[in-house]
């Protein structure tokens, strides 16, 4: 009967008598699986000069690794390869970090045995040794000086303690020692605070997601307390996106924070029932009646987007704003619609405020009354203008002046019945040929 290996030998083993022989034998091979390497290069671009050696773009994440059992000088040629176990995580090692290695099996079929498979090494996320989201690196202790150089704490750096450099402790590389790289380690990259059952996803500069809750009650400092937890109930969900922590952070990297929507450079909270502390850049909602509440007093679910400039592009149908009760726009400066139709549908259109109360003149009927008034007092202009030669002793009129008075009334009747439309002109400089009541 054939031998069961891995766990389940394992375990069979275990239940029989005298296993110890077994046992160790089964411990080696599970050992021979699972092995710790420090990631000495990596193939993260065409550069590479391995990149076609490795399969292309289909080799982007191999590593090159030595076991962390066995530290030797890096020889890129005598490194063992692994390449990244799950397809659809990218999250690639750096140079000096250390993953967690599996053995498995791989597409090259095993020439021996045409049913069985080769294997190769697979690797998964860098270790956390430093329990940090920008680096994880292990140097080459094989580089370093034999002498043991003194270990210090973050408790004690963050004291005072100065860091201790010698020329037989050399700086760590990050990038790959063959085509270099564009990493650069920063003191100031902070950690997230968990709090309890929240899943965290973090990226090396300052950008995150939280899938967390109201966590009112919490036993934290009041510097680590929660700033969506004043209002709601434990467990209520919210959901924060973050790209890049405060630029005014402190060095102290090591250190957690807590998102800050007033100062992270862009963020996207959906809520449910949280007050968020977002302070607008504008909050002067007077041309609505009655003025919406704050973001940082509305509680109920709420999708709030903050950063320096927020861009909507649709590129190929609408943008749609729907709002089932107002929608306000505000800003210090100036709102500006451009198109080459705006169209505004109403019951009521109040222009300056919500208390506006003066009717706007609408322009074609005003039009054609003020046409009708000019055109009788340029019929009263064509009688006064014929009044010269009257004889005042039988009309009692006086004559003086009136018909050089109608002829100047009738040339003004005229100058303005100029610039009214008309049958064969329908625009005129009296008449907007933008903007149309209704």
């Amino acid at each position: 009967m054939a031998n069961n290996l891995g766990f389940s030998g394992l375990n069979n083993t275990l239940n029989s008598q005298d296993p110890t022989q077994e046992i160790f034998q089964n411990l080696d091979i599970l050992n021979s699986k699972f092995i710790t390497g420090r990631v000495t290069d990596i193939i993260i671009s065409n550069t590479h000069p391995l990149f076609d050696d490795y399969g292309g773009w289909n080799g982007l994440g191999t590593i090159f690794f030595e076991s962390t059992d066995n530290l030797t000088p890096i020889d890129s040629s005598k490194n063992s390869v692994a390449y990244p176990l799950i397809p659809y995580l990218k999250n690639y090692p750096l140079v000096n970090e250390v993953v967690m290695i599996f053995q498995l099996p791989s597409t090259n079929v095993n020439p021996l045995n045409n049913n069985s498979l080769s294997n190769q090494y697979y690797y998964l996320n860098p270790i956390s040794l430093w329990n940090s989201t920008h680096h994880n690196a292990y140097p080459n202790t094989f580089q370093s000086s034999t002498s043991n150089p003194p270990q210090k704490s973050y408790q004690e750096i963050e004291g005072g303690s100065p860091r201790i450099t010698t020329q037989n402790q050399p700086e760590v590389n990050f990038n790959s020692p063959l085509v270099g790289g564009t990493f650069e380690e920063k003191s100031d990259i902070h950690p997230l605070l968990p709090y309890e059952g929240d899943i965290i996803t973090e990226g090396r500069w300052g950008n995150s997601i939280r899938l967390g809750s109201t966590v009112s009650g919490s036993t934290n400092t009041e510097n680590y307390q929660s700033t969506w937890s004043n209002v709601g109930d434990n467990g209520d969900p919210v959901t924060i996106i973050r790209n890049g922590q405060p630029t005014d952070a402190s060095k102290t990297g090591w250190l957690p924070i807590i998102e800050n929507i007033n100062k992270d450079l862009s963020s996207i909270y959906l809520t449910s029932y949280q007050k968020i502390p977002l302070k607008a850049s504008s909050e002067n909602f007077s041309a609505l009646s009655p003025t919406p509440l704050l973001p940082r007093e509305y509680y109920n679910p709420q999708i709030i987007l903050n950063s320096g400039r927020l861009v909507f592009n649709a590129s190929k149908d609408s943008i749609i704003l729907s709002a089932q009760d107002s929608i306000a726009l505000s800003s210090n400066n100036q709102i500006g619609i451009t198109s080459n139709n705006v169209n505004i549908a109403a019951d009521s259109i109040k222009i300056g405020g919500p208390d506006a109360t003066d009717p706007a003149l609408l322009g074609g009927a005003f039009i054609n009354q003020f046409r009708e008034l000019v055109e009788q007092i340029q019929t009263l202009a064509y009688a006064c203008s014929g009044l010269e030669g009257y004889d005042s002793e039988v009309t009692n009129i006086e004559t003086s002046g009136i018909d050089v008075a109608g002829q100047s009334l009738d040339e003004v009747c005229q100058n303005i019945l100029d610039l009214l439309p008309n049958e064969n002109k329908i625009t005129s400089p009296l008449l907007s040929n933008t903007i149309r009541l209704k």
